[in-house]
């Protein structure tokens, strides 16, 4: 076990996943033409996503359970004991779950047209522009009166950087990734499967670094303290998809 049955403690996590708050706001600004051009492209499957409420409970509880397995240096699979089962979450489930693309490890290249997305839509506001704002500034947006294969490059970019990355409202966007979907076939050829579980295997694999410490130390010194908060980044709505997988297996067992 990463962390002994004996140092387990309750948790609460915020997910910094805005899967709900981006499919919503993609389905109400892009027109008729622009919301068909984006249903039919990568990440079109997830506009059939409803309300998912994120289960921060089950969540931490399958976190708890992570063990080592094999020779621990496989960046492919994560491992969880879940009573007498062993669980396997690797890139093949991630990518089943998500239905994005499997492939090779990629590096976003700068593309000619350098900022042209930055500097027609937003001002150029080059390195000055967070999460939050972008949200802001895609809800002012005049899709109505935009091209429509620009208001398809914006919405994926808004996707791809704010519900597979899943970081904190106050964290810069992707510049890079936003020249990246300017070249829109390229863009579509990125393995978004491989690029999302790296994010979301790194965030697993540190999220509870310390906690188990830190909650008996902060427990001690203060009798009210009876639960750990912290953040978990990625496409964390995926790995509660995943999770649920795992407990419908385990009912089959």
């Amino acid at each position: 076990m990463k962390i002994p049955y004996g140092d387990h403690f309750p948790g609460h996590i915020t997910s910094m996943c805005k899967l709900d708050v981006v499919v919503n706001t993609i389905r109400e600004k892009l027109t008729r033409q622009q919301l068909k051009l984006f249903k039919d492209d990568i990440f079109g499957h997830f506009l059939q996503c409803r309300s998912y409420p994120f289960s921060g409970v089950i969540v931490h509880n399958i976190l708890l359970r992570q063990v080592s397995h094999g020779d621990g240096n496989d960046k492919d699979e994560l491992w969880f004991q879940v009573g007498d089962h062993l669980i396997r979450l690797s890139i093949g489930e991630w990518c089943l779950v998500t239905g994005l693309c499997y492939g090779e490890k990629v590096f976003l290249t700068k593309h000619k047209t350098k900022h042209r997305l930055l500097n027609k839509y937003f001002g150029g506001r080059n390195r000055d522009i967070n999460l939050g704002q972008f949200e802001e500034i895609f809800m002012n947006l005049r899709f109505k009166t935009m091209n429509d294969t620009d208001a398809l490059k914006i919405a994926m970019f808004y996707f791809a950087d704010r519900v597979l990355h899943g970081r904190k409202d106050h964290c810069q966007i992707n510049f890079n990734l936003l020249n990246e979907v300017d070249d829109i076939n390229h863009f579509r050829s990125i393995p978004w499967g491989r690029l999302s579980w790296e994010t979301i295997y790194k965030s697993i694999d540190n999220v509870l670094n310390g906690k188990a410490k830190k909650f008996k130390k902060a427990s001690a010194e203060n009798p009210l303290h009876r639960i750990e908060k912290y953040n978990f980044y990625g496409f964390t709505s995926a790995v509660h998809v995943s999770e649920e997988v795992f407990f419908y297996n385990l009912v089959l067992l």
